[in-house]
C-alpha cells in the first residue's frame, strides 16, 4: 500500500536503482537535451546515441521518482527535480550524481566487508587509496572535482553569510582546491590579501593567488585568518590532529582558523544530511565527520580552542577556532 512502511522500506531497497537512473541521465545529456522542452523517447535515443526502448524505460523510472514528468502524449519534460541535473543551474547537482553513480557506486558494494572486518570499502574495492586512484585516472578525477565544484560553490555563500569575515586583512584557504570559499571571502573582504595553499598540480593554474605545498608539513605563516574547509574529514584523528597542529605552527597568537565541516548531530534524525555525509567518508576514505565536541578534542590536542560554533543554510558549520 502507498505510504505504508513496507512501502517505504521497498523503496528505500530499491535506493541502488535510482542513484543509475539518476547517473544514466545525467552521463547520456538527458537533463540538458529536455531544457529546450518535451521530447518523445525514439527521438532523445537518436540525438544521444542510446536504444530507444531501454531508454523509455528508463526515462518512466524517473519519471516515477519525479525527476521527470510523464506527458499524456508520452513525451517528457523536465520537472523542478530534474532542472537540478542541468549543467550550471544555480544549485546544480549534476557533479554530486555523477560522482555517486560513477566514481562512488562500486565501493558501496564492499561496506558489509568493512563492517565485518574493517578497511575502507574504496580500498577493498578498487585495490589502493581514494585519491591515489583520482590521481592515477582523469577522468574519474574530474568527475571528483565537478561534484566539489558544486558542492562548494552551494556553500561559500552560507559560510561568508553566517560568519563576518569582512575585518581580515589576509588569508589563507588551506586545503583550498579550486577556491571557491576563498572567493567568496573576497567577495566579502575585497582589499584583503588572500592566498590559495593546495597540492602543487591542484593550484596550478589558478586565478587567485596561490601556492603550491603539503598542509602536513607545512602551510604559509603570519596571516590574519585560515580557511579549512572540508578538509579535516578526509582524514582520521591522528592525520586530522596534525594538519591542525601545522596550522597552529603558522599561526600568530591572535590569528583565526576557520574549520568548515559538517557536524554530526547527537541523534542521526537532527541532521540526516549529516550523517550520510559520515556514510560517504566512510566509503571512500579513512576519515569520519564528528560532533562539536570530537572537533573541540581534536583542536585542543594541537594546541587550538574550539570558540564558536556557528551553523550555516547549507548544512555546514564554521567552527572558529583560536590559538589555546
Amino acid at each position: 500500500m502507498p505510504g505504508s512502511p513496507a512501502d517505504r522500506l521497498a523503496r528505500l531497497a530499491d535506493g541502488y536503482l535510482v542513484t543509475q537512473l539518476l547517473h544514466v541521465a545525467v552521463a547520456l545529456g538527458v537533463p540538458d537535451a529536455l531544457a529546450a522542452g518535451a521530447r518523445n523517447a525514439p527521438d532523445l535515443a537518436r540525438e544521444l546515441g542510446a536504444v530507444p526502448d531501454v531508454l523509455h524505460r528508463v526515462l518512466r523510472g524517473l519519471a516515477a521518482e519525479e525527476v521527470l514528468e510523464e506527458l499524456p502524449d508520452g513525451r517528457f519534460a523536465l520537472s523542478p527535480v530534474g532542472e537540478l541535473l542541468r549543467a550550471g543551474v544555480p544549485g546544480s547537482l549534476r557533479g554530486a550524481v555523477a560522482a555517486r553513480g560513477g566514481l562512488y557506486y562500486r565501493s558501496a558494494a564492499e561496506l558489509f566487508a568493512a563492517v565485518r572486518d574493517g578497511g575502507t570499502p574504496f580500498e577493498l574495492a578498487e585495490g589502493r587509496p581514494f585519491f591515489d586512484a583520482l590521481a592515477a585516472e582523469p577522468a574519474r578525477l574530474a568527475a571528483f572535482r565537478a561534484s566539489m565544484a558544486d558542492r562548494s560553490a552551494r556553500e561559500a555563500g552560507a559560510v561568508v553569510a553566517a560568519y563576518d569575515v569582512s575585518g581580515f586583512a589576509s588569508v589563507v584557504d588551506v586545503g583550498g582546491g579550486s577556491g571557491a570559499l576563498l572567493r567568496a571571502v573576497r567577495e566579502r573582504a575585497p582589499s584583503a590579501d588572500v592566498l590559495l595553499f593546495d597540492r602543487p598540480e591542484v593550484v596550478a593554474g589558478s586565478d587567485l593567488p596561490a601556492v603550491g605545498g603539503d598542509f602536513f608539513a607545512q602551510v604559509p605563516a603570519g596571516s590574519d585568518a585560515y580557511l579549512l574547509s572540508r578538509v579535516l574529514h578526509d582524514w582520521d584523528d591522528d592525520a586530522a590532529r596534525r594538519v591542525l597542529t601545522v596550522c597552529r605552527v603558522a599561526m600568530r597568537p591572535d590569528s583565526v582558523l576557520l574549520v568548515v565541516e559538517a557536524v554530526l548531530p547527537e541523534r542521526a534524525v537532527d541532521d540526516p544530511a549529516a550523517v550520510r555525509m559520515d556514510l560517504h567518508v566512510l566509503v571512500l576514505l579513512r576519515g569520519r565527520e564528528r560532533t562539536a565536541a570530537e572537533y573541540a578534542a581534536l583542536c585542543a590536542a594541537a594546541g587550538l580552542r574550539l570558540t564558536r560554533d556557528v551553523p550555516t543554510e547549507a548544512g555546514v558549520h564554521v567552527l572558529e577556532v583560536r590559538p589555546a
